[in-house]
């Protein structure tokens, strides 16, 4: 299964099991996201960004030089609480 085909197949299955108040605040968020045009300031695949240090979920230093040096980096951010 393609990657495109995977997603929308968990989007679906979230959307079918999901509280229909949390899928509405979603949706309104998204949309408010679209809406402000952010999205178009953010960086393309391919695209380089500065290195950074964050801390992890165990409070450690995460280097996004450190981390390039094992392959490919992918970010994801999450929101947190709906």
């Amino acid at each position: 299964m393609r990657l495109n085909a995977l997603l929308s197949a968990m989007s679906q299955d979230f959307a079918s099991k999901a509280d229909p108040k949390a899928l509405a605040i979603m949706k309104e968020t998204r949309q408010q996201l679209e809406d402000s045009g952010l999205h178009k300031e953010a960086l393309g695949s391919g695209e380089q960004m500065t290195d950074f240090v964050l801390l992890d979920s165990s409070n450690s230093e995460f280097s996004s030089r450190e981390a390039l040096k094992k392959g490919p980096l992918l970010l994801c951010w999450y929101r947190g609480i709906w």
